[in-house]
């Protein structure tokens, strides 16, 4: 197009635009809370705002698929509230305009309930836009996913790497999650038609389960790499294939999250070969670290997550797995812990999980993946923003910047030093697994729907405007 006269809202200009095909030197222009035009700087008219990106990168807003609010220290409606109230704060700082959190557990108890009350917690209260996670742990459960679809709900996370005292704990079956629940639940999923899928935390409980226990009286002192032994590699394997044939068979995608070993990228890719629908997401803390490098800075029961963060060849495998396509969604994992609720006198009694590192993600998947020239800015944007998009039905209106498109959007400044830590934080997350780690690369501005609500690290917009999200 060109000689475009009418006066836009906003205008993003002189920028590397990464589309979903390819970057562009150009920029956007907005109106309405969303993109009009994608184009040469030539081809932009005047607008009521201009922003001069300066040669900058302009990204589309990031989509983080897995994320537990109201799961810190304390498991409840109440802490979800003041997560969604504060914490989402720390998404706007990375980038991030869309994250999808699991519901609360709540044991046998209805979810199609959890959902409501999750919608109920979040309304009005949250800074990015939003989506939840159900979680099915008992046959009765079973009855309700269509409901949920009904309400817009599209995924369903199945624990099944908990079993015994650890799953009763979080509000899960002690008895697991069973091949024919599984199978009953994945009938339900393909009845409401896309875009529902089946997540699984795959991770075999039982074997598991004997290697801690003799780790443990092993009184290893290098606590991160005796977890990670406790975890076998094969472990995340044997759950995808078993629970992933179940789920093939109903024609329902399987989602793997969190895969953090190379025995199941090639597990997943074989799978794939084979025709399988299933779409391998990991997580920034297993392609950024090792188990012994995180025991060396002393992380401790800081970085304890389950499954483990693991060694070399796991993370060399896991960007191979992004660069193929193996690897398609990357997300993070994050829990609202504070300091406080990481630290045990038994490291080995300690609850898993991370901290929120929503306001990282970007940086750390730019400075070690596109400045090392593991992957280019393309690929970037698909595993944290359109792939996601996509399976969640909300793509184009999320995660590309295209005409039509919602305008969010994340101007990122590649040559910015960045300290990492806790200090870069808005919400109430006080410790980071990252701290002190020295990175180039930050979201300067985040624009949500077309509003600026992140300049600098700071958090600009006048409150918090995220919304609901349903398929479109």
């Amino acid at each position: 197009m060109s000689g475009v006269m009418c006066m836009f809202d906003l205008v993003l200009k002189n920028g590397l635009v990464v589309t979903p095909s390819r970057t562009m030197r150009g920029g956007v222009a907005v109106q309405d809370g969303r993109v009009a035009v994608v184009a040469p700087d030539s081809q932009l008219s005047e607008a009521s705002r201009t922003v001069d990106l300066d040669g900058r990168i302009l990204f589309p807003g990031l989509f983080d698929p897995h994320v537990h609010l109201g799961m810190g220290g304390v498991i409840d409606d109440e802490t979800m509230v003041e997560d969604f109230r504060h914490n989402t704060k720390d998404f706007l700082v990375g980038g991030v305009t869309t994250l999808a959190t699991t519901t609360i557990p709540g044991g046998p108890r209805s979810i199609e309930q959890a959902f409501d009350r999750a919608v109920r917690c979040a309304e009005g209260k949250s800074w990015c836009d939003y989506k939840f996670t159900s979680i099915p742990s008992f046959a009765g459960h079973v009855a309700e996913i269509g409901a949920i679809t009904a309400r817009g709900g599209v995924d369903f996370k199945f624990f099944t790497g908990f079993a015994g005292e650890q799953a009763a704990e979080m509000g899960y079956n002690p008895q697991g999650i069973s091949l024919d629940m599984f199978f009953l639940a994945c009938e339900q999923i393909a009845r409401s038609g896309a875009p529902a899928f089946a997540k699984i935390h795959a991770e075999d409980p039982f074997v598991r389960g004997i290697l801690i226990d003799r780790l443990k009286a092993a009184g290893r002192g290098d606590k991160l790499v005796a977890w990670a032994e406790s975890s076998p590699e094969w472990s995340e394997s044997l759950q995808v294939y078993s629970y992933g044939l179940i789920a093939d068979s109903l024609d329902v995608p399987l989602y793997p999250v969190h895969v953090s070993s190379a025995h199941t990228v090639a597990t997943i890719r074989r799978l794939q070969a084979d025709g399988m629908n299933i779409v391998g997401e990991t997580v920034v803390a297993f392609l950024l670290a090792t188990a012994p490098e995180m025991e060396k800075a002393g992380m401790g029961e800081k970085a304890k997550i389950q499954p483990p963060i693991r060694f070399d060849k796991d993370r060399d495998a896991l960007w191979q797995g992004v660069r193929d396509g193996t690897i398609s969604v990357v997300g993070t994992d994050s829990l609202t812990y504070t300091a406080k609720h990481r630290n045990s006198p038994d490291f080995w009694d300690c609850r898993v999980g991370l901290h929120l590192q929503a306001a990282d993600t970007l940086t750390l998947m730019y400075d070690e993946g596109v400045r090392r020239r593991r992957i280019d800015l393309v690929t970037l944007a698909k595993v944290l923003s359109e792939n996601a998009a996509k399976l969640y039905g909300l793509y184009p209106a999320k995660g590309a910047i295209v005409p039509g498109a919602d305008a969010d959007l994340v101007v990122f400044d590649p040559d910015q030093p960045v300290s990492l830590g806790a200090e870069r934080y808005r919400g109430h997350t006080d410790y980071s697994i990252w701290q002190g780690r020295q990175a180039r690369g930050a979201a300067v501005m985040t624009f949500l729907r077309g509003h600026l609500v992140m300049q600098d690290g700071e958090v600009v917009a006048e409150g918090p405007t995220g919304q609901h999200l349903v398929p479109r």
